[in-house]
């Protein structure tokens, strides 16, 4: 039996050293920002002085991560019901439909996401205000 030598297969392996003059595809996060996609479906963002309190965006989240409850800011006058959405970011999966629902057009999706806290009760988030 003779031996034949796999020169291929000894020099493949070294073929993954030409990845490190390659320029990465990760950021440097806290130097280097992503740039925002249009569409990007991100925190919610709520005018309190548009929202009517109407709840279509409690009733419509599949998951009931929208509960209404009383403002901490001025509201708008004609928010019958006096309450507002607050948004628990441990149930929401964005779909975006509390968005799509909102008669006035007050709740919107972000651009951003990134939220980090280590007390779990911090991600029962009161949408900001615009």
């Amino acid at each position: 039996m003779a031996w034949n030598l796999d020169i291929k297969g000894v020099l493949h392996p070294f073929s993954a050293l030409k990845q490190g003059f390659k320029r990465p595809h990760t950021l440097n996060y806290p130097l280097e920002k992503r740039q925002d996609v249009p569409g990007y479906r991100g925190f919610h963002v709520n005018s309190l002085i548009g929202c009517v309190g109407c709840g279509n965006c409690q009733d419509i989240c599949m998951n009931e991560a929208i509960d209404m409850i009383e403002p901490l800011a001025e509201i708008n006058p004609k928010n019958a019901s006096g309450l507002v959405p607050r948004i628990d970011y441990g149930r929401c999966c964005w779909c975006g439909l509390c968005a799509d629902v909102c008669g006035p057009g007050s709740l919107r999706l972000a651009g951003d996401a990134i939220y980090v806290g280590p007390d779990a009760d911090s991600f029962l988030y009161m949408p900001r205000d615009e």
